[in-house]
């Protein structure tokens, strides 16, 4: 018989992981992973044993605190993939009666660094993944008996779509803490803030040793800023000597998909590369002015300027 649940419910997982979440992990760094949004809240911290623990209550309070990427980052690998990967696939030490539940099957200390995190969800995603992958649709059909605890009698279909749904939930979540970790520590720069909401007369307000200090340690800011289609900042920084051509895609890039001619003469006439192709879509200017159909900018382009 054709097996067609296993690959419609692995590439829900395959694609969200491989696309959507993994990459939006990659660069994280300790301060990050750590950090905590608001005081109080939840996070992955030692316990009386001396290991990493996730801090959480049982029942769960009225309003449960926000939690930090490590807690949430934790509970994908260790709860939603680790322990129910081991319990039904192994290999596992626990006893056999050991539910999906049992931290036995998980005895290896919970990841302390953003690097430990990392390699931690990779492996729980493999233990997990590669064991839907070995399935039938009969497997996937079975209750899931005493290793499913108060779920016994769900099938295996059943688990494959709430684990999908927990990862898609809680990758959502930390995507979003590192958005506003990122943010919060843009604006904690008060140059870079006002660059960021287009505020080019703050940013003129600048002391010229503070401006220098970022068009070194931020070079890309230029292009970020152009990103947004804060133009006027856009030029303040190229005319105090930011690189024209840093980032990928450049200022130019963007210029060019927003049809903004006269923003692309001045990036031109301030050293920008026309022929540089970006690492988005492996493209030059003129490329992302046709895709976005401004043909005057691409008319431009190539023109020989």
């Amino acid at each position: 018989m054709t097996n067609t649940w296993r690959p419609e419910l692995l590439e829900q997982l395959e694609f969200y992981w491989n696309v959507h979440l993994r990459p939006r992990l990659d660069g994280l760094t300790d301060d990050e992973y750590l950090w905590e949004p608001v005081p109080g809240s939840w996070s992955l911290r030692t316990g009386d044993n001396g290991r990493p623990q996730l801090e959480r209550q049982s029942p769960e309070p009225p309003v449960p605190p926000l939690t930090t990427i490590a807690w949430r980052a934790v509970h994908i690998g260790y709860e939603v993939f680790g322990t129910r990967a081991r319990a039904f696939f192994g290999p596992t030490s626990a006893p056999d009666d050991a539910d999906m539940y049992d931290g036995r099957h998980w005895p290896e200390p919970l990841p302390a660094t953003a690097d430990e995190a990392l390699a931690f969800l990779d492996e729980a995603y493999s233990l997990w993944h590669g064991g839907i992958a070995a399935l039938s649709d009969a497997d996937l059909r079975k209750p899931l008996g005493p290793k499913g605890a108060d779920f016994a009698d769900y099938s295996m279909a059943q688990l494959v779509l709430h684990v999908n749904r927990e990862v898609m939930a809680h990758g959502a979540e930390i995507c979003l803490l590192r958005d506003l970790y990122r943010a919060f520590r843009d604006h904690e720069d008060p140059l870079i803030g006002v660059c960021l909401v287009g505020d080019a007369a703050a940013a003129a307000g600048a002391e010229p040793t503070r401006v220098d200090q970022v068009r070194r340690t931020r070079p890309e800011l230029v292009a970020q800023v152009a990103g947004l289609h804060h133009w006027s900042t856009v030029r303040f920084l190229v005319e105090r000597g930011f690189d024209v051509n840093a980032g990928s895609p450049s200022a130019l890039h963007f210029a060019a998909a927003a049809g903004r001619l006269e923003e692309v003469r001045f990036l031109i006439d301030h050293g920008a590369d026309p022929e540089a192709v970006d690492s988005r879509y492996g493209l030059p200017p003129a490329g992302w002015a046709d895709y976005f159909k401004r043909g005057d900018v691409a008319d431009y382009l190539r023109s020989g300027l």
